[in-house]
């Protein structure tokens, strides 16, 4: 047989047995790498949701993480503190934050920041260690309204220079409504001092910054969110937490330029108030107590359920907590006067401690309601009682006020009584002291300024008059300061009509 013939078995014998089969195995290897593919990118897209469910969660600074818990509604509502319920911190004054904030380096301030902010957004549960809290007097360079491109939408912000240190600047966060803005703004002036207190203010630090000329600026936020009214102008306002923050905007909320802008508005006023304090005799004018550029913290009483009062006890205190937006009819009581038993000197005044008597005092049985608070336009709308019915409270004397001076008045509600002298009136506020007697043997009262402001309808006494107030119709305290060279101002309100 010739080799180059074929022959139909001889075809057969060099037939790749596996040409059958080929086709089909190629194509079941080709399904099952796609398969394999296909759950890789699954493995890993849900590797990627795992990891970022987490990284969105525990950093709800991020801009990108909050928004994305807001529209899961996964941020609560930014929250109002009590003092007794406030979160775990230290209180540090100006030299204490300049070496904390001012020495840290870059990215430890970063990491820094983001640990405040965070803390603040969940409203300090759980907070990552003490809350630093700024207390101290600060001097504002001036105000700026709030509006929705800054992280608060809406309030006021105030830059504020330490008057321990002038290295260190605030910017104290106002949060509140719309209609408060017009009273933020005719209060927060240039000049105004703003007192943080450990007593009543909690002002958290949320965000530190350095500045290029070495200072340093914190961005603070009272986290009682407290009522305040100036000294020398009208205007009453009530701060309310934010309902939500515009996180994208950043802090600092004060950029470079309007800080150039405070720095220089300060400085101009510092020059006026620098001519403006020798007269052309080239004497140290009088000052004016009216015109003392301060900011004041208002009280107001708590809103007590009707029910509960009408089941307490007859001596059971009503407590009063600090800036309650909403004031509900509650039931008031005549001040109790804290006197000692013997004749000894007087008791040093004890801090926050509910004062009440074992047994009812003449004229403290309980009133009927009062009318429902009136939303204060000015300064000069409060409420006012009938004698004997103003809202339950300690009563001191003239005696006690170096004590106030000195340790605060730690948020309770306190009234004056006692004789007085008019040395000064004008208007709906006037000046008053107390006669030698009042503090005994061996007492100064010529350091001891009493200055009484007249509700809307009242009007001071006649200047030289002589007035007395008792436990049924004392002065309300608002607050109490030292000045220089010891002397003591106490700004009081009348609460009681004639």
């Amino acid at each position: 047989m010739p080799p180059d013939r074929e022959t139909p078995n001889s075809r057969a014998w060099f037939k790749d047995p596996d040409d059958s089969v080929r086709p089909a195995r190629q194509k079941s290897d080709d399904g099952l790498f796609g398969w394999t593919v296909l759950i890789l990118i699954f493995i890993g897209i849900a590797i990627a949701c795992w990891i970022g469910s987490f990284y969105v969660f525990g950093n709800p600074e991020k801009p990108l993480s909050y928004r994305v818990l807001s529209r899961l509604g996964k941020i609560d509502p930014t929250k109002r503190f009590e003092l007794t319920a406030a979160p775990r911190g230290e209180f540090l004054r100006a030299p204490q934050l300049l070496d904390r904030y001012g020495s840290m380096r870059p990215r430890q301030l970063e990491r820094t920041n983001e640990t405040l902010l965070r803390n603040y957004i969940r409203n300090f549960k759980p907070a990552d260690g003490l809350v630093p809290y700024v207390i101290g007097t600060f001097n504002i360079l001036d105000s700026y309204e709030l509006t929705g491109g800054d992280f608060f939408t809406s309030g006021v912000v105030a830059v504020a220079q330490s008057k321990d240190d002038p290295n260190l600047l605030i910017e104290q966060i106002f949060p509140a409504t719309k209609r408060s803005v017009p009273a933020l703004h005719r209060t927060l002036l240039t000049g105004l001092d703003i007192d943080l207190k450990r007593e009543n203010e909690l002002a958290a630090v949320i965000h530190a910054a350095h500045l290029p000329d070495g200072r340093v600026k914190l961005t603070t936020v009272s986290i009682m969110y407290p009522s305040y009214e100036s000294a020398s102008a009208d205007g009453t306002f009530t701060l309310e937490p934010p309902e939500s923050l515009n996180v994208a905007a950043g802090l600092p909320v004060v950029d470079a330029a309007r800080q150039r802008d405070a720095d220089a508005k300060h400085e101009h006023f510092q020059r006026r108030a620098k001519l403006a304090s020798t007269g052309k005799d080239g004497k140290k004018p009088t000052e004016d107590p009216f015109q003392t550029a301060r900011l004041m913290r208002v009280e107001k009483p708590l809103a007590v359920d009707s029910n509960e009062i009408a089941a307490a006890p007859a001596a059971t205190p009503i407590p009063v907590l600090p800036a309650v937006a909403a004031v509900k009819e509650i039931e008031v009581r005549a001040a109790i006067p804290v006197e000692s038993p013997s004749p000894t000197p007087p008791i040093p005044v004890a801090v926050a401690i509910p004062v009440s008597s074992p047994t009812p005092l003449p004229g403290a049985s309980p009133s009927p309601t009062p009318p429902k608070a009136i939303a204060a336009a000015g300064s000069r709308i409060w409420n006012v009682y009938d004698a004997g019915r103003m809202p339950r409270g300690r009563l001191v004397g003239v005696s006690e006020i170096q004590e106030l001076a000195r340790r605060g008045t730690a948020g309770e509600r306190l009234y004056l009584r006692g004789d007085f002298n008019v040395t000064a009136a004008g208007g709906d506020r006037a000046v008053m002291r107390a006669p030698a007697r009042a503090l005994g043997f061996g007492g100064r009262t010529d350091n001891v300024r009493i200055i009484v402001q007249y509700p809307e309808g009242m009007s001071a006494p006649a200047n030289g008059s002589s007035i007395s107030r008792d436990s049924q119709r004392p002065f309300q305290i608002m607050d109490v300061r030292k000045g220089a060279g010891g002397q003591v101002n106490v700004y009081v309100r009348e609460v009681t009509r004639p």
